[in-house]
């Protein structure tokens, strides 16, 4: 069986094709989700009917409502179900400490799970890099809160934004220390010290509450891989999609 997987963020709709047969992720198409979307069904039917990707089921998360309309669309085209995550989700209330469950985003949910059945994380961070950066917090197995930050990219905009000298520019991660010129500051300021600010989290995390693991996915996770890795945490850049799979295996449309 093939499942077409998609997060659909305020930045980006990330497209995967799971084939459950080898248990294997891969990628389909990546786009803006500020496209013109009335052009974005057409593109994504032509891509599967190329890559005869012979999808049976899709499973969906979004935070963009519009695109809500085209996924379900594309599956009637397709004639192929299509679910979205939230609706087919029973959360159990034991497993999370919040004031209420039900305005819980499907992303954190989806982490939560493939935290758990890949990681058996009990006590942990699990940090989401993506338009916004976002902190989950685990305890003794319960998801007990959040910190929600703005993300990277999204942080960037914003000041080059304002600054129409600086919006032609190419801005990516330093290796230097201290910037010379506008553009190396910018860098340093806005991908390394963005870097900087969630293992600054992590250490005041760690002064208030039992943190075993640190699990990094998103996007933008992927500039620091490396970094990542050399402080010894996680790094796992398809975590969403790893608990969409958790969460399909688990329901009823499994049977």
């Amino acid at each position: 069986m093939k499942i077409l997987l998609i997060d659909i963020g305020n930045t980006t709709a990330d497209f995967r094709v799971y084939d459950s047969q080898g248990e294997e992720f891969f990628n389909l198409i990546r786009l803006s989700s500020k496209n013109d979307i009335n052009k974005i069904e057409e593109k994504i039917i032509d891509i599967l009917n190329k890559k005869q990707a012979n999808i049976s089921k899709i499973f969906y998360v979004s935070v963009v409502p519009e695109w809500n309309d085209i996924i379900r669309s594309i599956g009637k085209k397709l004639n192929i179900e299509v679910f979205n995550i939230r609706n087919i989700i029973n959360l159990n209330s034991d497993n999370f400490e919040l004031d209420d469950t039900s305005k819980l985003g499907a992303d954190f949910i989806c982490n939560y799970y493939a935290t758990k059945h890949l990681y058996n994380l009990k006590n942990g961070l699990i940090i989401s890099m993506g338009t916004a950066t976002t902190f989950a917090l685990i305890q003794n197995n319960k998801f007990i809160g959040t910190i929600i930050s703005s993300g990277l990219i999204t942080s960037l905009n914003g000041l080059i934004s304002n600054a129409a000298l600086l919006k032609d520019n190419h801005y990516f991660k330093s290796d230097k220390l201290i910037g010379k010129n506008t553009i190396d500051s910018i860098n340093i300021g806005i991908y390394n010290m963005h870097f900087l600010m969630t293992t600054a989290v992590i250490d005041e995390m760690k002064k208030n509450f039992n943190i075993d693991q640190v699990i990094y996915t998103g996007g933008n996770s992927t500039f620091f891989e490396q970094e990542i890795l050399n402080k010894n945490y996680t790094f796992n850049e398809r975590l969403i999609f790893e608990g969409i799979i958790k969460i399909f295996k688990e329901s009823s449309l499994n049977e």
